[in-house]
């Protein structure tokens, strides 16, 4: 898929990479007239790997020349119908543990001139599965991808009736007291 680029002959684009330790930079910080302060310009190619650009962060910023460092990519991209820019994880490179993820290229990632790269470089192991939210491995009940917030766990129906928590008590929550059917009329 990756289209053949004679680096030789062909001119390099900018690249703007922005930067941050310990995670990704907030996609509210990319807007038309602003972006994040952390920018490193890199002149490359489509055709250029992860690896590569890993690489050449490794070069500048001394945080991601560390052992134990993980450098994860996310592309930002102007969504012209929204007017607004969005965000794709687009691959990690671990130095010390080489994946096939390290050699997508741009082009790979759908990647086009103009797009940026936020780059979020981690130092140290990677958190365990245990330490996420409250699942299954936690002891408490594994609601899936939306951890039971939109009908998960009781088979997709709404409870508003009187037990619901917020309809139990008289005067709890702004709840009415119960009536008897002939207090109504």
């Amino acid at each position: 898929m990756t289209s053949v680029v004679d680096r030789e002959k062909e001119t390099p684009f900018l690249l703007r990479v922005f930067t941050h330790k310990g995670g990704h930079n907030h996609i509210s910080q990319f807007k038309i007239n602003s972006v994040p302060s952390e920018e490193l310009s890199l002149y490359t190619w489509k055709n250029a790997t992860l690896e590569e650009l890993a690489q050449l962060i490794e070069q500048v910023i001394p945080e991601a020349q560390d052992p134990d460092a993980r450098i994860a990519f996310r592309l930002i991209y102007l969504d012209t119908e929204r007017a607004r820019y969005q965000s794709r994880d687009i691959g990690r490179v671990v130095p010390s543990k080489p994946t096939e993820e390290q050699k997508k290229t741009l082009e790979d990632c759908q990647f086009y001139i103009g797009d940026y790269l936020d780059v979020a470089i981690y130092i140290g192991p990677p958190p365990t599965h245990q330490s996420r939210g409250r699942g299954a491995a936690r002891g408490g009940r594994d609601h899936g991808r939306f951890g039971g917030r939109l009908g998960g766990g009781n088979g997709g129906r709404k409870n508003f009736g009187a037990s619901a928590p917020y309809n139990r008590d008289s005067g709890r929550y702004g709840a009415r007291a119960p009536q008897r059917r002939g207090d109504r009329f």
